[in-house]
C-alpha cells in the first residue's frame, strides 16, 4: 500500500539524519584541522578511497573471501544449534544431562577459545570457519530451545487428539510456532558471525576484511582502515534488514500481542 511504503520511506529518512550529521561534523573538524589528520581521515577521502579499491577488484575479492567465511561457520554453527536445541526442548533427560554443560561452556567469552582452536586447527581456514561457528552455534542454540519450549501446551494437546506423530507434531506445531524465535536466533547467529569473521581475521588471515583493516593499521593509512570498518558496518545492516524482510514476508500470519 502507498501509506505503508511512505511510512517505510520515512523510517529510513529519519534514520539516515544522524549519519549525516556525524559525515558532516567529521568533514567539518578535519577541514579546519582540529584533529590530526593521520588519525581522523575526512569522509570524502574515505570515499575516493573506497572507490579505488573497488576499480582495482581488491575490495570485492577481500569481500568475497570473508562472506564465503561467513557462510560456512554460520551455516556450520546455526545447523548444529538448531538440531541441538531441537533436541533438548524434546527431551527433558537431555535437558538435565547436556544443558548445563552448555550452559557453561556459552560463558566463556568467544575470543577466549582462540589459543585452543589455534592449538587444535592453526590459523587456516578450519580455524577461521570453526571460530565463526562457535559464535553461531548459542544464539541458535538457546532461540530454538526457548522456542520450541515454549509453544502452549494447548497446541501440543491438540495435536495428540489427532494422533500425531512426533515428526508431524514437530513439522506441523511445534517449528511453525516457535518461528518468531527461531528467526531471532537466525538474525544473532548471523549477525555474530559477520562480527567474529572480522576478529579471526584480525588474529590471523592473508586475506578477507579484516585483513585489510590490519594491512591499512600497518601501512598507517587510516583511509583504508574506516573503508574496512564502513563496509563491515554497512554490511551488517543489510544483512539484518533482509532477514528483517524475509521474516515479514514469511510470517505475515504472526501479529505481535498487545501489551496492557
Amino acid at each position: 500500500m502507498p501509506f505503508i511504503k511512505s511510512e517505510k520511506i520515512k523510517t529510513v529518512a529519519i534514520g539516515l539524519i544522524v549519519p549525516i550529521l556525524l559525515v558532516i561534523f567529521i568533514e567539518v573538524i578535519c577541514k579546519l584541522e582540529m584533529v590530526p589528520s593521520q588519525i581522523v581521515i575526512p569522509p570524502h577521502k574515505v570515499v575516493i578511497t573506497f572507490l579505488e579499491l573497488m576499480n582495482t577488484g581488491e575490495l570485492s575479492e577481500h569481500f568475497r573471501i570473508s562472506l564465503s567465511r561467513v557462510l560456512a561457520g554460520f551455516v556450520l554453527g546455526a545447523s548444529l544449534g538448531f538440531i541441538t536445541g531441537t533436541v533438548i526442548a524434546l527431551s527433558k533427560r537431555s535437558e538435565r544431562i547436556v544443558a548445563p554443560l552448555l550452559s557453561a561452556l556459552s560463558q566463556v567469552p568467544l575470543f577466549g577459545w582462540i589459543p585452543i582452536l589455534i592449538l587444535w586447527f592453526g590459523i587456516g581456514e578450519t580455524f577461521k570457519v570453526v571460530f565463526i561457528a562457535f559464535g553461531a552455534f548459542f544464539p541458535m542454540l538457546i532461540n530454538t530451545f526457548e522456542g520450541i519450549h515454549g509453544v502452549p501446551k494447548s497446541y501440543i494437546e491438540v495435536a495428540r487428539a489427532f494422533e500425531f506423530s512426533s515428526v508431524k507434531l514437530l513439522g506441523k506445531v511445534l517449528l511453525p510456532a516457535a518461528l518468531p524465535s527461531l528467526f531471532t536466533g537466525i538474525k544473532l547467529a548471523l549477525g555474530m558471525s559477520w562480527m567474529l569473521v572480522v576478529g579471526a581475521e584480525l588474529v590471523a588471515a592473508g586475506e578477507g576484511v579484516g585483513y585489510l583493516i590490519v594491512w591499512g593499521r600497518q601501512l598507517f593509512q587510516m583511509d583504508i582502515v574506516f573503508v574496512g570498518i564502513a563496509v563491515v558496518g554497512c554490511i551488517g545492516y543489510l544483512m539484518f534488514l533482509t532477514l528483517n524482510t524475509f521474516e515479514s514476508s514469511l510470517m505475515r500470519w504472526h501479529r505481535p500481542t498487545a501489551t496492557k
